[in-house]
């Protein structure tokens, strides 16, 4: 999968960038221009959506875990289908941000491959009217050149037998989409007053009505318009593969790859056992924007590092009275220094930097349960500054630093949400961690694990935006704590991540999510300090710690 030739990118001459797979999408965004980053966000997350509903999406999610000579199919299945991904990707994301920012054909101009694509859908599209129409036949053409008869072949021959040739070239996503662009946008403007007409006889005219020539896209898509759209869709997407039927191109539903995806899982199951690919999401999870925002943020990871992970080594200070010393003399917080101490589980510290000889240390692999250490930054003879870790090794160590630290500055531990899984470190390390200064933890599993719970305890959420400008550039933290301020939990990546996160909350939670800044007014100075910390230490920041499974899909 490094090879980049087994990825859908967004890069150009732009700062920001990024890269699908169907195990992940990373990010790496400047935080210098907001419009930039979000056409960089959207463009990859309309990848991530576009292989979750479709059958070709769903070869993809498989061949991308198959180990070996079968893992080979995915850059066939992939190359057949980049022209209907990038089309998508780029119109959508465009639009997208140019509704909240403005015209954004600078944006487009430092990523000068994806101009053509983005002018040939939206010529596609010239005869669809309303910006929330456009959006929506633009993916309803892009999924019914996914919906292909491709999964019932791949059962057919077997996960393993299984090759190209067995698909006709009108069953493939790019030939389809190409057959319709050839045709010009007569095609969609027809399908798009066929849709017209349904949805006004099934649900009146406001929908319509909210999505005039030049209207705002986000009222178009108030979610009380939302059964009307997915109405409007369907209708879009039938009268598309009616037209496309001339061809004797083998189509599906507009989700008629729920039962192909749960025949070919149950297969590969059978031959390989779970690689991590979950049953097509339902349609009513399609509906729901927990699901929609959890799916989204499963997937995400944000670069911080700006490429390579951050170069990281094992320093041994005397003991916690130098270490204390030290820490001493760095300001922070103007000309106050601050004390973060760090707790992540060994594993999670493998894939956050490379350590010396390309592999985890002994002692840090030996470790029993997360790992607890304070990050110095060190030269280690190499270009540039290493990320040092002083290990405290058991809970006592924290007691005692935390003595010697005594009032020359704020005091934090951020322990990822990872840590807590581990019932045994739990039980011995909490108790000092909930009395030894502020508690940060750093959500870097998918929401489902814990906010459920939360809900159904009856649990008061009190939620707080926060934007951070520095070195690394503007970033943006989600701080919630369901403890009156007693443990904040903290997402942070970016505007976008923050409002699916707000998102997710919103729907699990409802009147029980609350906005009260007082209670964070106290922590703003250490949460200020443990973000920009964090941004510099922290190579990426993402929600599959536990190694999930590919979420509800």
């Amino acid at each position: 999968m490094a090879d980049h030739l087994a990825r859908l990118c967004f890069e150009g001459a732009g700062a920001s960038g990024g890269a699908y797979t169907p195990l992940t999408y990373r990010l790496r965004l400047a935080g210098i221009r907001r419009p930039t980053d979000h056409v960089v966000y959207m463009h990859e997350v309309h990848h991530a959506a576009l292989n979750d509903m479709t059958a070709w999406g769903t070869a993809l999610h498989v061949y991308a875990r198959l180990p070996g000579a079968s893992g080979r199919q995915f850059k066939a299945l992939l190359t057949a289908c980049r022209t209907t991904h990038e089309s998508l990707a780029t119109f959508a994301s465009v639009e997208i941000a140019s509704a909240r920012h403005g015209p954004l054909t600078d944006v487009l101009a430092v990523y000068p491959t994806y101009v053509p694509l983005y002018e040939s859908t939206a010529g596609l599209l010239a005869g669809v009217t309303g910006p929330g129409r456009r959006q929506i036949l633009a993916t309803a053409l892009a999924r019914l050149c996914m919906q292909t008869p491709v999964l019932a072949e791949i059962v057919a021959a077997g996960p393993d037998d299984f090759r190209m040739a067995a698909i006709r070239d009108i069953d493939r996503p790019d030939s389809r989409w190409n057959w319709f662009a050839r045709q010009g946008p007569r095609l969609p403007a027809q399908a798009a007053a066929s849709a017209d007409r349904a949805l006004v006889e099934a649900f009146g005219r406001a929908a319509l009505d909210s999505d005039e020539p030049g209207g705002d896209l986000a009222q178009s898509t108030d979610r009380s318009h939302d059964a009307a759209w997915d109405y409007w869709e369907q209708a879009a997407y039938q009268h598309l593969r009616d037209a496309l039927a001339v061809t004797q191109a083998r189509t599906l539903d507009l989700n008629g790859h729920q039962d192909g995806t749960a025949a070919l899982l149950a297969h590969v199951a059978a031959r390989y056992g779970d690689i991590g690919v979950r049953p097509a999401m339902t349609a009513d999870q399609r509906l729901s924007d927990a699901a929609l925002a959890s799916s989204i943020l499963q997937q995400v990871r944000h670069d911080l590092s700006g490429g390579d992970p951050y170069r990281a080594v094992l320093i041994q200070p005397a003991d916690t009275a130098s270490l204390a010393q030290v820490l001493a003399e760095r300001p922070v917080l103007g000309d106050r220094p601050a004390m973060i101490i760090d707790v992540r589980p060994a594993a999670r510290l493998a894939a956050l930097y490379q350590w010396p000889g390309g592999e985890l240390p002994e002692q840090l692999r030996a470790h029993a349960g997360p790992v607890a250490a304070v990050r110095v930054m060190v030269d280690d003879g190499e270009p540039g500054s290493a990320v040092g870790h002083a290990i405290l090794p058991a809970p006592g160590d924290l007691t005692t630093l935390a003595r010697h630290w005594r009032d020359r500055g704020p005091l934090a531990v951020c322990a990822s949400s990872s840590c807590f899984a581990d019932a045994a470190w739990k039980e011995r390390w909490l108790p000092v961690l909930t009395t030894t200064g502020s508690l940060f933890v750093l959500v870097d599993v998918e929401p489902d694990r814990f906010i459920p719970a939360w809900s159904r305890d009856g649990r008061e959420v009190n939620a707080i935006g926060v934007d951070v400008d520095d070195a690394s550039g503007q970033r943006t933290a989600l701080m919630f704590t369901p403890d009156d301020g007693a443990v904040w939990w903290l997402v942070l990546a970016d505007d976008v991540t923050v409002r699916f996160m707000v998102e997710y909350l919103r729907e699990q939670l409802s009147e029980r999510l609350c906005t009260d800044g007082e209670v964070f007014e106290s922590m703003r100075d250490i949460t200020t300090a443990v973000v920009s910390h964090l941004l510099a230490t922290e190579s990426f920041v993402s929600f599959d710690a536990l190694e999930h499974a590919h979420g509800q899909r």
